[in-house]
C-alpha cells in the first residue's frame, strides 16, 4: 500500500549512512513553487528526463531541506544548509536517488492522486454514473467497460479510496443558495471524515479538489435545467 505523507510538521530523511535531512511537509504549495524556479524555466526544450529530474530535485529541495546532519565542508568540519550546499549534496548520485525516490516521488504521487480524483468527479457529478446506470450491456461488452472513465481515474492509494468514499456521503452536506450550489459544509466533512477514521489531513488535502469539480459540474447542470 502506498500512502500519501501529508503530515504537518517537519521530519527527518535517513538518505545515507550517516546523513539525515530534515524536510518541511510537501505541500501542493511548495511543489507548484519548485516549478515555477527560474533553472527549470532555463532549461532547454531538448533536454533529458534526467537533467530535468536532477533541476526538479534541487529545486524542491532548497524549498525544503530545513536542517541535515552528516554534512561537512572540505576540512571535515559541519556547515549550516544553503542553497549552494544543497545543490552539491544532491550532485551525489546515491543522494539523490534516495532524496527523489522518499520526498520528490511523495509529491508526484499526491499529484496524479488529486488528478484522478478531479477527473473521477468529473465524470460522476458530469452524470457519469446515470449513464453508465443507462447502458446496457452487450455482447462482447460488459457492463464495466475498460475504457469507462470510473474505472481509468479510479484512485490508486488507500487514502484516495477513503476520500472518495467520504463523497458520496456528503450528499447532505451541500451548501446552496435559490438556483446554486457553493459547496460542501466543509467544517462537517472533516468531522465525518474523523469519525470514519479516514486521516483529516489528507481529506483536507483532497476533499477541495473534488468540491471544485462538483460544484462547476452541479451548477452546470443546474443552469442547462433552467434554460432547457
Amino acid at each position: 500500500m502506498i500512502r500519501l505523507n501529508l503530515t504537518a510538521a517537519p521530519e527527518w530523511l535517513e538518505l545515507a549512512p550517516g546523513l539525515r535531512l530534515q524536510v518541511a511537509p510537501l505541500t501542493t504549495a511548495l511543489m507548484v513553487s519548485a516549478r515555477a524556479d527560474a533553472a527549470l524555466e532555463a532549461l532547454p526544450e531538448d533536454a533529458s528526463q534526467e537533467e530535468l529530474a536532477l533541476v526538479m530535485a534541487k529545486s524542491v529541495a532548497r524549498r525544503a531541506v530545513l536542517d541535515w546532519e552528516g554534512v561537512g565542508d572540505a576540512m571535515g568540519q559541519p556547515t549550516p544548509v544553503s542553497p549552494d550546499g544543497i545543490d552539491a549534496l544532491l550532485e551525489i548520485w546515491p543522494v539523490f536517488e534516495a532524496f527523489q525516490t522518499q520526498y520528490v516521488a511523495r509529491g508526484l504521487l499526491s499529484d496524479a492522486e488529486k488528478k484522478r480524483l478531479r477527473a473521477l468527479a468529473e465524470w460522476s457529478f458530469g452524470g457519469g454514473d446515470s449513464y453508465c446506470t443507462a447502458c446496457e450491456p452487450y455482447e462482447g461488452r460488459e457492463r464495466n467497460c475498460a475504457d469507462c472513465p470510473a474505472r481509468l481515474n479510479q484512485p490508486q492509494t488507500q487514502d484516495g479510496w477513503q476520500v472518495w468514499d467520504l463523497v458520496g456521503r456528503l450528499g447532505g452536506q451541500l451548501r446552496v443558495i435559490p438556483g446554486a450550489v457553493l459547496g460542501w459544509d466543509m467544517g462537517a466533512a472533516i468531522a465525518l471524515a474523523q469519525a470514519l477514521g479516514i486521516d483529516t489531513l489528507i481529506a483536507a488535502e483532497l476533499l477541495p479538489e473534488i468540491e471544485a469539480v462538483m460544484v462547476r459540474k452541479l451548477n452546470e447542470q443546474m443552469e442547462g435545467s433552467r434554460d432547457g
